[in-house]
């Protein structure tokens, strides 16, 4: 029996298991998937555990992409850049990462096409994801602006970083915008700003717990287009298969197994 796992803090929203387990009986593959609590100060450690246990791979949820960066030996250019990590893998007796988060969004973002406000997006947030989301952004060519509470991280990880500002938030000025953060999380703080969206901008919120998310309501009110954070984390945890299989996993599945958590 192989082990997989999800590692995080909060765990107990992940929709993680029930993807990839589904996955794992459409194959008839003898593997499991579980999802494991773990405090930021524990994480080497309880990394250890699980090889012991036989675990073989790992995806990484807050707060921890950040932290398993420098415990890697090796990683693809996704983890160099964005400098987080959500998916690892055990192999030749070392851990080795890559960061599908920057790969699914990039699946979504156009670069092509009309860019009303000069190819610029923003970015809310400053953990694993949003960084992830800047790599992606910037990949795709965009000028993107990240706006942040923690003000002395300011110079740490990108030069174009904003304080939180909710006034500027109510008209943004962005061909996409992306939620970034846990807010209107089920359990998080809620999302309580309404933003006077122009119909040209993507709308991104990376919360699926709810996943008609109050943000992309208002984009949808506005006529805008919206990537919701289901279709993100299917999309990250198919690419995730790459890693520790050497093939995407079945997409279809995944979705409908989360689809069935949700709707029945």
């Amino acid at each position: 029996m192989e082990l997989f796992a999800v590692f995080g803090q909060p765990i107990h929203h992940s929709l993680s298991p029930q993807m990839h387990n589904a996955a794992f009986k459409y194959f008839d593959r003898p593997a499991f998937y579980l999802p494991v609590e773990c405090p930021p100060h524990e994480l080497l450690q309880r990394l250890d555990a699980f090889r012991q246990l036989g675990g073989r791979g790992v995806n990484l949820t807050r707060p921890l992409k950040e932290l398993i960066v420098p415990h890697l030996h090796s990683a693809s250019s996704w983890v160099e850049k964005a400098q987080a990590a959500n998916v690892i893998v055990w192999q030749e007796d070392s851990w080795v990462g890559d960061n599908t988060d920057v790969q699914a969004l990039m699946a979504y973002i156009p670069d092509t096409g009309p860019h009303y406000f000069g190819k610029v997006a923003w970015v809310l947030g400053q953990g694993g994801v949003a960084r992830a989301s800047v790599v992606a952004l910037e990949a795709k060519g965009y000028e993107v602006v990240v706006f942040g509470r923690r003000s002395s991280n300011k110079s740490s990880w990108h030069y174009h970083w904003v304080e939180w500002d909710n006034d500027m938030f109510r008209h943004p000025h962005c061909d996409v915008f992306v939620n970034a953060t846990p807010l209107g999380q089920i359990g998080e703080n809620l999302w309580d700003v309404r933003p006077e969206f122009d119909p040209h901008t993507l709308v991104v919120d990376w919360v699926y717990r709810p996943n008609n998310t109050v943000l992309l309501t208002q984009g949808r009110e506005a006529g805008c287009r919206v990537v919701d954070g289901l279709s993100l984390l299917v999309k990250q945890a198919v690419l995730s298969w790459q890693l520790w299989f050497g093939s995407v996993g079945p997409e279809d599945v995944m979705t409908n197994a989360v689809r069935e958590y949700f709707y029945g």
